[in-house]
């Protein structure tokens, strides 16, 4: 008989993922000196404290094991059906666990499957297992690899519906990429024209600060003139008319650059009104744009499958052209062998029509030689 773990690694094959317990493992089924795992204690040899008395180590797959504990707790039961004598052995003195009834293990191991790991299975060791037994733990070690499969097929759709979302937000990242790149040149052309807008401003401004200091100038110049000289009247009457001309033109300068620098700013406004209206419309026409795309690959996509239907339409009417001449080359040559064996046979009656016309010939000549010589004879007798 093969023992469990032999029966485990053929159900569960070489490549699969499913945790088996490890055959080297030694554990008793309450932790302390109990039977081994599937062994009757009539095949132990010494005393049951000797044969029972190695502890085996926690099971490396208490979390990751899908084979029910239930059935683990079936196949001890079966294995403990029919020693009632061995009970004795384990009394409170010895220190071991009292001995397991069939139902109550089984019962409590289905209730608490949770609680008690599943203990792995011991080496070269052989098993008393009932049929029914084994039969209902084969079940239940194929319903958990059934478990398994179905979890990793569920994970493996799971996994290519995360690479068809990732693409997805790859090429859409990719296209906001390209969309920030174009914004960032139009925003540094808008920069570029707001940066001479403001050079001309600062370029007006600085002339209407040289007006000002001019005209400041001349009101102390004129100043100074009427405290050093009261005597030139007419020539300080000329130079203050000539320095009202020149404020004058000053003031009308000023208010020409005023205005200018007003004329500036609403020109200044109307352009960016004017260069949003037109993002605006271009964001519109790319909109539009990328539905007549969209449409066009559409089409073209039509379009496409319609020159693979007629690809299709083409290989079979190929497939049937070869099919006929392949048949009429069959025709052919066997109509070309039936002419042949024809010309073979003509071609011997031939033959054998010139070999008696020659034998004919022969024979003529003969007969013609001997009425010659008959002849002669008569006419010289």
């Amino acid at each position: 008989r093969k023992s469990s773990h032999e029966a485990l690694s053929e159900l569960a094959g070489p490549d699969s993922s499913l945790p088996i317990p490890r055959r080297d493992a030694l554990q008793s089924f309450r932790g302390g000196d109990g039977i081994p795992e599937g062994k009757p204690m009539e095949f132990t040899s010494g005393s049951p404290s000797q044969s029972l008395g190695v502890k085996r180590q926690s099971s490396p797959t208490r979390s990751l094991s899908r084979i029910p504990v239930s059935s683990v707790g079936n196949a001890r039961a079966l294995a403990d059906e029919g020693h009632p004598s061995r009970s004795t052995a384990h009394s409170p003195l010895n220190g071991a666990p009292p001995p397991i009834d069939a139902a109550a293990a089984n019962s409590s191991l289905s209730a608490s499957s949770s609680a008690y790991p599943q203990p792995p299975l011991s080496p070269g060791k052989r098993y008393s297992l009932a049929a029914g037994g084994t039969t209902k733990v084969l079940a239940d070690l194929q319903a958990g690899v059934t478990s398994t499969r179905n979890a990793l097929e569920n994970t493996k759709q799971q996994l290519r519906q995360s690479q068809r979302q990732v693409a997805q937000l790859t090429r859409q990242t990719e296209d906001l990429k390209e969309g920030r790149e174009r914004l960032r040149l139009e925003i540094d052309g808008l920069n570029a024209v707001v940066t001479r807008k403001e050079r001309m401003l600062q370029e007006a401004i600085e002339r209407a600060r040289k007006a000002e200091t001019e005209a400041a100038s001349l009101k102390s110049q004129l100043k100074t003139e009427m405290a050093t000289s009261k005597k030139s009247l007419r020539e300080m009457e000329a130079t203050v008319s000539e320095s009202t001309a020149v404020s004058q033109r000053s003031n009308r300068e000023y208010v020409t650059l005023r205005d200018s620098i007003k004329s500036m700013v609403e020109g200044w406004k109307s352009d960016m009104d004017s260069l949003r209206e037109e993002m605006r419309k271009r964001e519109e026409r790319w909109r539009k744009e990328a539905e007549d795309v969209g449409k066009k690959y559409r089409a073209l996509l039509e379009e496409v499958r319609a020159a693979e239907k007629a690809k299709e339409s083409v290989k079979d009417l190929r497939a049937e052209d070869e099919r006929l001449r392949k048949a009429l080359e069959d025709d052919f040559r066997e109509e070309i062998a039936r002419l042949k064996g024809e010309v073979e046979r003509s071609s011997k009656e031939s033959d054998e029509s010139s070999r008696i016309a020659k034998w004919l010939a022969g024979e003529l000549a003969r007969l013609r030689r001997l009425m010659q010589n008959s002849g002669e004879q008569v006419s010289s007798s």
